[in-house]
């Protein structure tokens, strides 16, 4: 038999005590409160007088359904965990939080990273309990929307009984809501929202402890994506200017090579040197050498296609990839390339220009090189010959300049 509990020399104040069924006055007998989920029965104990505490059926059933909505909330976590990006990740937590845990219709926000002043909407529920896109809804953030507190992640959710829901500028009718802060352990993330227009079901105690603990797996998960596309970012782009870096132009570069293999249709590609970075580099410092880079890089990005790919794979060279694209129209991206970049006005007195060698799979393709020779050795058969190109185009061009007054200009 379980004894009664009590603390040190004197007895604790009840009011204190959490989750407390049931007071009686200990000399009458007399209950003094009573918990609504349960009953208290007289009647006799091994032939003496005692009073149990029963839980009533109903509540029972509740907390079967909370034991339930735990187990799903795990299943949840893991289905979640496997969302490639954010935005899947909201779409998957409307689809489960609906399905698996009963809630008629939800949304998510997410706070705009770039300006944290506006929410942008992920994905929500209809009035009609369909799911939808809504990654083109954004909402101006207002101070005085939810208390201080929710914004800190100190305030669990937000519940309001009976008030209108409206969908843009129509008014569905009116409904109990909950609404719980992303927070992803250092700032407020975004928001989840639910109401229960469809069915008029409520939220009980145990039904928001639910919500607030899919908020927060929600708000994990979410702040975890954006971690690992920052890695997948940082791993395979140039920080300098951009595009993707080599080990990433040369993954692409494989990709492409199969496509055109398969296809039979042609794949070019470019190698290109900026002419005279050491020697900007020495006359105008390091950050116009920067400069210098990122203005050719950028001309490049705007002339070709978006199914092209521009990489810089090494200091001051680029490889750009042009899939189903002939070698002879590459000459003419390229020529326009370096107008644009002779006819920017440039302050130390240089003019950045490229020179470049381009290479394409209809010159290596005679003999059935699609056959007989492997992916590794036609890529290495484009990077030497669009090399060794490049470097005859550099040679031509310097010996043109020869004459030029500006030692920079004379290395450009």
């Amino acid at each position: 038999m379980k004894k009664m509990s009590h603390y040190g020399e004197s007895l604790p104040a009840l009011s204190d005590c959490d989750h407390r069924l049931a007071v009686l006055d200990l000399g009458s007998g007399e209950v003094l409160d009573c918990d609504s989920s349960v009953d208290l029965v007289r009647g006799q104990w091994n032939g003496k007088d005692a009073l149990a505490v029963v839980a009533k059926p109903e509540s029972l059933s509740s907390r079967k359904s909370h034991e339930d909505d735990l187990r799903a909330l795990h299943e949840i976590s893991f289905e979640l965990s496997l969302c490639p990006d954010p935005n899947e990740l909201c779409r998957e937590a409307v689809r489960l939080g609906r399905a698996k845990l009963d809630f008629d219709r939800l949304g998510v926000w997410l706070i705009d990273q770039k300006s944290p002043k506006w929410k942008q909407g992920t994905w929500g529920t209809d009035e009609f309990g369909e799911m939808r896109d809504e990654g083109s809804w954004r909402q101006e953030r207002k101070t005085g929307d939810f208390p201080e507190s929710f914004g800190e992640g100190r305030l669990p959710y937000v519940f309001q009984e009976n008030v209108p829901c409206r969908d843009e500028d129509r008014e569905l009718g009116r409904a109990n809501k909950i609404v719980a802060p992303l927070w992803d352990g250092h700032s407020l993330i975004g928001e989840i929202g639910a109401d229960d227009l469809l069915l008029h079901r409520g939220f009980s105690l145990e039904k928001r402890e639910i919500f607030v603990i899919l908020a927060r797996i929600v708000a994990h998960l979410v702040g975890l994506k954006r971690a690992e596309s920052d890695l997948r970012q940082l791993a395979s782009t140039d920080p300098l200017t951009g595009t993707v870096n080599r080990r990433t132009a040369l993954i692409i570069l494989e990709k492409h090579l199969g496509q055109s293999r398969r296809s039979g249709s042609p794949l070019t590609i470019c190698l290109a040197d900026l002419d005279g970075l050491k020697l900007v580099n020495d006359a105008f410092g390091h950050a116009a050498g920067d400069r210098y880079i990122c203005s050719a890089s950028s001309a490049l990005v705007r002339a070709v296609r978006s199914s092209d790919t521009v990489g810089r794979i090494g200091g001051d060279e680029f490889l750009i990839l042009f899939p189903d694209c002939p070698g002879g129209l590459v000459s003419g991206i390229m020529d326009r390339v370096n107008a644009e970049l002779a006819s920017a006005q440039w302050r130390s007195g240089y003019i950045p220009r490229l020179s470049w060698g381009i290479a394409s799979t209809n010159e290596i393709g005679k003999g059935g090189w699609s056959e007989k020779m492997s992916p590794q050795r036609c890529i290495d058969m484009l990077l030497e010959l669009a090399d060794q190109r490049m470097y005859d185009n550099k040679r031509a061009k310097g010996a043109a300049r020869a004459s030029s007054s500006s030692p920079a200009e004379n290395a450009l």
